[in-house]
């Protein structure tokens, strides 16, 4: 009898050992499973415990001075103990308003973000907002929302003393670089807001960071 035909022991082996097409299937479907049963066990174990809520984010980036549609919002499901005071359960409450300041995409939105006729009682008590256009462009560039900044009127003549209008104004809204409408919104003092207005229908406007 031919030994060639019996292989020995260590062949055997070898023989099983050697990769083959059906073997390599088997061990990727089997590396598969294990991976997919080990997804799922990392899925369970880092949902967050305790309540959730749905709330309102800014679906892609927002900048001021454009009214929010539906397209800029989306819902997203979060920690309870996460949701910070103020933010909106509804994309209904801030559909229409603009933003106070840039919004970055996937960013939660509270009543504090959006601006309102509240919003200047929120940045200074008793305050109004009032659109500024500054003589100089660069500083509107240099404006950001939460900015203490005073007002100043320049002279009509070169030898009169500069008159300051606003002490401590908190800049509401600041314009996106770039934008057609080149106007901050500022909240200051009733008696403040009323003068500044006044002055900027005959004088050039500048303000000084504080």
């Amino acid at each position: 009898m031919n030994r060639s035909l019996h292989p020995r022991g260590a062949e055997r082996v070898r023989a099983a050992l050697r990769p083959g097409w059906a073997r390599t299937v088997a061990a990727r479907r089997a590396l598969a499973a294990a991976l997919a049963l080990l997804a799922l066990a990392v899925a369970v174990t880092s949902r967050p415990g305790g309540p959730t809520a749905s709330v309102v984010a800014a679906a892609r980036a927002l900048a001021p001075g454009r009214p929010i549609t539906e397209a800029d919002l989306t819902s997203v499901t979060v920690p309870a103990a996460l949701i910070p005071d103020g933010v909106l359960r509804t994309p209904g409450a801030a559909l229409g308003h603009a933003v106070t300041g840039p919004v970055a995409a996937g960013e939660l939105l509270t009543s504090r973000r959006l601006l309102t006729d509240r919003t200047a009682g929120h940045l200074r008590e008793g305050g109004r907002l009032v659109p500024v256009s500054l003589a100089d462009a660069a500083v509107m560039d240099l404006l950001r929302p939460g900015d203490s900044v005073d007002v100043v009127a320049q002279p009509a003549r070169g030898d009169d003393e500069p008159v300051v209008l606003a002490r401590g104004a908190v800049v509401a809204v600041a314009p996106a670089p770039g934008a057609k409408q080149r106007a901050a919104m500022l909240a200051m003092a009733e008696d403040e807001a009323h003068a500044v207005a006044a002055a900027a229908l005959v004088s050039p406007l500048s303000v000084v960071f504080r």
